[in-house]
């Protein structure tokens, strides 16, 4: 399964990923047409990308009721705008709030890894952001400072409105 991997302790928060994402697909520098949301808490000094990741399943793709949300080859999520009736369901269903409506034309956009080259890992100057493929493991969790840190980070992404479990 393929994946951006966030260091959220490298991330300065200065949304180059942004940038370089939407130029790429919109060619335009603008926040509001990136596959990528750098989501800032100034109360504790985050600064954290939020992207697609590939869920499996994927509630976007079971939440859109014209079909129009499907994997390509290399296992990205992508959106057809010519099938998409502009519902905003799979916006909804997206646990991680990686899907958003694009500003002009009224479809979803959420990240495609670039065809395979995600152009925010080769442009952040922090290397917070790396592209991996992997295989989702069950881990054994015992370590009591990593239960709690999960417990922190679950509360974190409440406040932010995230829904995680």
């Amino acid at each position: 399964m393929p994946a951006i991997r966030v260091d959220a302790s490298r991330c300065s928060g200065c949304r180059y990923c942004e940038m370089w994402c939407s130029y790429k697909h919109e060619g335009v520098f603008s926040s509001s047409l990136s596959r990528v949301t750098v989501v800032r808490d100034v109360r504790i000094g985050l600064d954290y990308p939020v992207i697609c990741r590939f869920c499996e399943p994927a509630p976007c793709m079971e939440a859109c009721p014209t079909g129009s949300i499907r994997r390509n080859d290399i296992g990205a999520i992508v959106i057809f705008e010519e099938t998409c009736s502009s519902c905003g369901n799979c916006i909804n269903s997206c646990p991680y709030g990686a899907i958003k409506m694009h500003k002009t034309k009224g479809v979803p956009i959420v990240c495609d890894l670039c065809g395979g080259e995600p152009e925010c890992v080769k442009r952040c100057p922090m290397n917070a952001l790396t592209f991996q493929r992997f295989e989702v493991r069950a881990l054994e969790i015992t370590d009591p400072a990593y239960i709690y840190a999960l417990r922190e980070f679950a509360e974190q992404a409440r406040r932010w409105g995230l829904d995680v479990e």
